[in-house]
């Protein structure tokens, strides 16, 4: 389950990655990693030529 996304306010400069990989993607998700940070895997629908 990806980690739960949060609104920042109109005035925060930062915090709108996810909500952005959210609304574009057809899945997604966190991973640990080593040291500092995190992985986020994403799925993006294709298109092919001639499809709407």
């Amino acid at each position: 389950m990806p980690e739960l996304l949060r609104k920042p306010a109109p005035e925060e400069t930062s915090g709108r990655g996810l909500l952005l990989v959210d609304a574009l993607s057809q899945a997604w998700g966190v991973r640990p990693r080593t040291g500092a940070g995190k992985t986020v895997w994403v799925h993006l629908a294709v298109r092919h030529e001639g499809e709407e």
